[in-house]
């Protein structure tokens, strides 16, 4: 729970709203302007995106084994590529 907190934490400090905690796959999510989600799976900590590309519709971003400072990266800039991941539309 401890790992939850500083998520929460972290979120709050970039303007992003905590929407659920789905506790049976380990998945808390985050959204902001209605629009724009985060998606953080805290066992293997993948963090999905997903959002509105200007050019490319709806797109989902997923990133694996992502540590505190790229977390922090993410929610300061939800596009952020980090290499560690995999785009679907």
């Amino acid at each position: 729970m401890k790992k939850i907190t500083k998520i929460k934490k972290l979120a709050e400090k970039y303007h992003w709203q905590f929407l659920c905690f789905q506790e049976n796959i380990g998945m808390i999510s985050f959204w902001k302007n209605k629009t724009d989600r985060i998606n953080i799976y805290i066992t293997t900590m993948t963090v999905g995106t997903c959002m509105d590309h200007p050019k490319k519709g709806k797109t989902q971003l997923f990133r694996k084994y992502v540590n505190d400072k790229e977390l922090e990266n993410i929610f300061k800039c939800p596009r952020l590529h980090t290499g560690k991941g995999y785009y679907k539309k």
